[in-house]
């Protein structure tokens, strides 16, 4: 039997656009959409940094998201809001949990010149058999 972990942005995804249906989340920067395709704001890039395997069956993943909106405090408050939702998950088909790691850092996107607040949280994956 294999023993393989879900993918950590696949997972995030699920979660956060199940906490937040209001915003756009997807896995492109702003400046990687095709010219006339970038979605409206609010929007969340959900990106993995690294998935560690310490044991066969336990394995967790830097998860790092990036929110763009309108204004900095909007950003700053979508991504607070994620950050301590995404810390309160009691887990699901594909994340056990979340831990705290870095942010959320309210900053100014050097590629768009937009307001971006991110964080960076550890996804504990949870197993699956194929």
């Amino acid at each position: 039997m294999k023993v393989r972990h879900h993918d950590p942005r696949a997972g995030t995804l699920a979660v956060v656009r199940a906490l937040r249906p209001d915003a756009t989340f997807g896995t492109l920067r702003l400046e990687d959409f095709p010219e006339g395709d970038v979605p409206a704001l609010p929007y969340g890039l959900v990106a993995a940094d690294g998935t560690f395997v310490r044991q066969r069956v336990t394995a967790s993943a830097t998860v790092r998201v990036a929110v763009w909106a309108e204004t900095d405090a909007a950003g700053y408050d979508l991504a607070d809001d994620l950050h301590a939702s995404l810390l309160a998950y009691v887990g699901g088909p594909q994340v056990v949990s979340f831990r705290p790691m870095t942010g959320p850092l309210p900053t100014t996107d050097p590629d768009t010149g937009r307001p971006m607040t991110f964080f960076t949280v550890r996804a504990r994956l949870r197993p699956r058999t194929d």
